[in-house]
This record gives structure tokens, C-alpha cells and sequence, in this order.
């Protein structure tokens, strides 16, 4: 399993725990024999649910909980144990010793793309990339952010606030050829190096990824701080809600901006977006970001911020002191760019909470993050055009693949995301391509990154 954490080096992490040993060795020494197993030969989707189950023992164990560990940790070698027999009751079947073509085992096994790594696993040690799937399984990458350069040639060690590929250390070849390009689905996948009082939220903010799916995917603990010089594993592929020759689209359920020159996509950005309706308190009022065709019709730099009625009394109600103005500065919420459109009260602008972007928090305006707000108010002119939509499920076709990407209908828009996702396979002639159970499973998460959906 090329993606996954040496069980050595999980020994060594888990030497120093105090939990009875017999557990321990027993699901370290069965997962250490399913990853002597070829990657192709084992079911991800199985193997993912046992090393979870290892890492909410471990979790537990951090806790304190030693018998609910034990219990977890006797349960995971368990279904190591079981794997490991059915896997060799089949190999014994086969006249080669691995099968021959993908449909052999396509029913068995779960591209990584298709199945987000489970949560838990405390260790702040970060997962090796998984091994490159084949073209037929794995979405394309492209460059979603425009920091987001192509790795450089291996130095010595990465350095605080650096991005690597996470295809480094394969040969030039085997990463060109596994990954198919295409126009609808851009981002990838690359490791990231923590910087001194980064946290999760401040990185996902900044690359347009849910703090929880990057605890998830990194298989650490959200309530621990990250250390500098950590390196996470990052995943920004998303699928282009629309295709436009020259102007902005941004999705509010995506909370994503993209903006598109000579008909191609120039940038992406996170963003945040207007707040929904309290759950808990449904007499208060939604700060819903509007949906519908606007223009740039004014830039300023260094704005001040004339606060709203609406706003002030929002201040009141809360307790907080009540401005009118907010000069220039740090304490400026529109931060040091803004650009006003042509809806009225609605401005795209920088930010002084850049932890705050890529969520619902607005009073409805589109928040961008500092480090890449700059950039993006010298390129738009005023006269730019764009549209703000609300399109929680997108899909695409790439490579003849089908791609699924979920996100959550924030504002209660839709009755049943279900028959939106029918809906949008007869638009693009693909419902007799797609497995519904796969369907139901991208549903049921919900993660914001394209999934494999057709047989």
C-alpha cells in the first residue's frame, strides 16, 4: 500500500503508549502482513477500515481509555486476520499471481480517489503519497491555486509554507501517463509544509479545503496544534461548476471563485460566503451571499469600511461596540483590497480573519484571502464581469469517467440533493454509466472533491 504509514514506524509511535501488548502486536503484526501484499490484491476501502479502527484505538489510548483500546486493537487485528485468509483463498484460485487486468478486481477495489481516508490516528507523523492509480480511475490534476507551482527538482528537506507534489520521488513518466488532463476538474494533490503558528483552519482557508477533511486525510487530531516543519497531505481537485470565455463565476456551496481568461480557467481562489440561517435560533435572520449576473464597477485599495445599519445592529445585539466607520488598517474587515460589484452592498475583498475564508461567515460579501487577494484586484479591470451561482452537486465526464462532487446545500435550497444528482446525469446522457450505490456513498459524505461514480 504506497499510501499508507510504515506500520514500523506505527510500532515505534505506539511503543510508548501504555496499553496491554498482546493487542498491539496482534493488529500491528496482521496489518504488517497485509502490506506485504500487492496494493492491486487488496480491497482500500476494507484496508482504510481497519487501519481506522487502529487509529481510534490509538486515539483512545491518548485519552486514557486503555480497555477501550484494547478492545479496538483486538478488533482490527481481527479484520486484518479475516482479509488476510479470504485474500489468500483467492490468490490461491488464480492461475497468475496477480490478476491480469483492472476488471478482475474492480469490485474489490476502491481507487484512493474514491474513498477519503477514515479520521482519527493522533500521530503527527505525515502519511508517504499513495501509489499512482491507473488512467482509468484517476480524476486529472491540474494546478488549482496560483501558488501552486509544479514541485522542483527534490532539494534536501521542504521548507516552512512549501508545496510539494505529492507524485515526487516517482519517475517523470509514470506521473505524466497515470493522471489524465482535462479541462473540468483542476487542483491536486500535494504535501504542504506547516509554518511556524499555522493551523488547520489557517491552511484550509488558504487553499479551499475543510479543516476537517484535512485532519481526516492526515489522520491527526483537530483539537492538537500543528508543530512547524509538519507536512500535511493536501487535495484541492474540484470539479468547474461553468465554463465561461472571460469574467468570474463563484459558487457559494463550493465557496470558490474562479476566474477565467481566453475561455480558460487563470485562477482559483477560496473564499468565504454569506452566513445561513442559525440553526439553533431560526428568529434570527440569514446573511445569504445573492445569487445572480454582476460587474466590477469600482477598486479601491485601503478601503473604509462604512458599516451597514443592518450590521450595526447586529453590533448591538451582541453586545459589541457600535461603529459607523472603520478607517483603513488592521482592525479593517474589507482588509487592504476590495472590489465592489454591481449588486448592490455585495464587495469582494481581502480579509483581516484569513482563517475565517473558505466558510459561510459573511454578511454576504465574498471574502478572499489576504496572500492572494492583491494579485487578483490587479488583474480584474472594472467592466469585469461575473455571476454568483448555487450549484452544491457538480458532475463531469473525464477520460470516460464519471465524477461526482457534493457539497453541502447550506442555504436549504434543494428538497433532495438525490434528484438533483438524476437530474444532472440525463442533462449529460451518463445515468446508464453511473452506480447508484456509489452515488449514495459521495451523498452520504458529502467531502467537495470529485468522485468516481460510473461502473
Amino acid at each position: 500500500m504506497g499510501g499508507t504509514v510504515s506500520f514500523l514506524a506505527a510500532a515505534v509511535l505506539f511503543a510508548g503508549c501504555s496499553t496491554p501488548p498482546t493487542a498491539k502486536k496482534r493488529a500491528l503484526t496482521e496489518l504488517s502482513g497485509l502490506r506485504q501484499r500487492s496494493a492491486s490484491s487488496i480491497s482500500r476501502q476494507e484496508y482504510w477500515n481497519i487501519e481506522e479502527t487502529v487509529a481510534r484505538a490509538e486515539s483512545h489510548l491518548a485519552r486514557g481509555e486503555r480497555k477501550r483500546a484494547e478492545v479496538l486493537f483486538d478488533l482490527a487485528a481481527g479484520k486484518a486476520k479475516l482479509l488476510s485468509e479470504r485474500l489468500e483463498l483467492a490468490q490461491a484460485e488464480k492461475d497468475e499471481p496477480q490478476p491480469s487486468s483492472r476488471d478482475a478486481v474492480s469490485k474489490q477495489t476502491a481507487d484512493w480517489d474514491d474513498q477519503l481516508p477514515p479520521p482519527a490516528m493522533d500521530s503527527v507523523s505525515p502519511l508517504p503519497p499513495p501509489a499512482p492509480a491507473s488512467p482509468a480511475m484517476a480524476p486529472p490534476t491540474e494546478h488549482l491555486h496560483p501558488q501552486s507551482a509544479p514541485a522542483p527538482v527534490e532539494p534536501a528537506e521542504p521548507q516552512p509554507g512549501e508545496m510539494r507534489s505529492v507524485e515526487r520521488g516517482e519517475p517523470a513518466e509514470a506521473t505524466e501517463t497515470a493522471r489524465p488532463r482535462s479541462s473540468v476538474i483542476i487542483g491536486k494533490r500535494f504535501s504542504y509544509t506547516v509554518g511556524k503558528g499555522e493551523s488547520l483552519r489557517y491552511i484550509g482557508a488558504k487553499f479551499g479545503v475543510s479543516w476537517r477533511r484535512l485532519a481526516q486525510l492526515n489522520r491527526i487530531d483537530p483539537q492538537k496544534p500543528l508543530r512547524a516543519g509538519q507536512v500535511l497531505r493536501v487535495d484541492t481537485r474540484r470539479i468547474v461548476p461553468r465554463q465561461i470565455d472571460d469574467g468570474i463565476v463563484i459558487n457559494i456551496p463550493d465557496r470558490t471563485l474562479y476566474y477565467f481568461r481566453n475561455g480558460e480557467v487563470d485562477r482559483v481562489l477560496s473564499v468565504a460566503v454569506g452566513k445561513p440561517k442559525p440553526v439553533n435560533d431560526p428568529e434570527k435572520r440569514d446573511w445569504h451571499t445573492p445569487t445572480g449576473n454582476f460587474r466590477i464597477i469600482g477598486k479601491v485599495k485601503d478601503p473604509t469600511w462604512r458599516v451597514p445599519p443592518s450590521i450595526r445592529k447586529e453590533m448591538k445585539e451582541r453586545g459589541k461596540e457600535v461603529k459607523t466607520i472603520v478607517p483603513p488598517g488592521k482592525k479593517n474587515p474589507l482588509g487592504k483590497y476590495a472590489l465592489k460589484t454591481s449588486i448592490p452592498g455585495i464587495l469582494i475583498h481581502s480579509t483581516n480573519a484569513p482563517e475565517s475564508v473558505y466558510s459561510f461567515s459573511s454578511h454576504g460579501c465574498i471574502r478572499v484571502f489576504p496572500e492572494f487577494m492583491e494579485d487578483f484586484f490587479n488583474s480584474v479591470t472594472e467592466e469585469t464581469t461575473g455571476e454568483i451561482i448555487y450549484e452544491p452537486v457538480k458532475m463531469t465526464v473525464a477520460e470516460g469517467q464519471v465524477f461526482l462532487e457534493v457539497h453541502r446545500d447550506i442555504y436549504n435550497r434543494y428538497e433532495n440533493l438525490d434528484e438533483q444528482v438524476k437530474s444532472i446525469a440525463q442533462e449529460q446522457h451518463v445515468e446508464e454509466r453511473i452506480d447508484w450505490n456509489k452515488v449514495q456513498q459521495v451523498l452520504k459524505r458529502m467531502n467537495g472533491v470529485p468522485e468516481r461514480v460510473s461502473f
